[in-house]
């Protein structure tokens, strides 16, 4: 049977086998003040982004291949026109850029877009599945976890709690 991990792994380099539900992985911590690089594409302005910054942040943790995650973009999309100030990175764990490229486009995505294919951020975050979402107030203390799908005003609502 394989891991959690090794099914991410997978997902992230375009197997099948990651479809079986949108796994993720699991484990440890990272180091704090950690920064992405973000891809140009749409909304995404490319180079580096912080994860964690001292502000209310949103992070989406999504993939291509997961089928919640298209219609989560455009939840995301309502949040950001609502939030535009709150920090939103969205991350995923794939390699393939032009896929990537591809779903932030069709899905129009207007926040950045990073990518993470040695899975640090799910380490550090403890995220096993997608799509996962998680609210940090300013101080850098997770106040919400999501996985599946979220509605705008579920995600707005726990943005208003921790500040923004």
């Amino acid at each position: 049977m394989q891991s959690r991990r090794s099914l991410l792994r997978a997902g992230a380099a375009g197997g099948a086998a990651a479809l079986a539900g949108c796994l993720g992985a699991s484990g440890g911590a990272g180091p704090e003040g950690a920064t992405l690089q973000s891809l140009e594409v749409a909304g995404s302005p490319g180079g580096p982004v912080a994860v964690l910054p001292n502000e209310v942040t949103l992070l989406d943790f999504w993939a291509t291949w997961c089928a919640p995650c298209k219609p989560q973009m455009a939840e995301l999309r309502t949040v950001r026109e609502r939030f535009p100030a709150v920090h939103m990175l969205s991350i995923t764990n794939e390699s393939d850029q032009p896929a990537i490229r591809e779903f932030w486009r069709e899905y129009e995505g207007t926040w950045p877009v990073a990518q993470d294919t040695e899975l640090r951020t799910n380490d550090r975050f403890d995220v096993t599945r997608m799509p996962t979402l998680l609210v940090f107030d300013p101080e850098g203390t997770e106040v919400w976890r999501h996985v599946g799908l979220a509605r705008a005003d579920r995600i707005a609502e726990k943005l208003d709690a921790a500040g923004a």
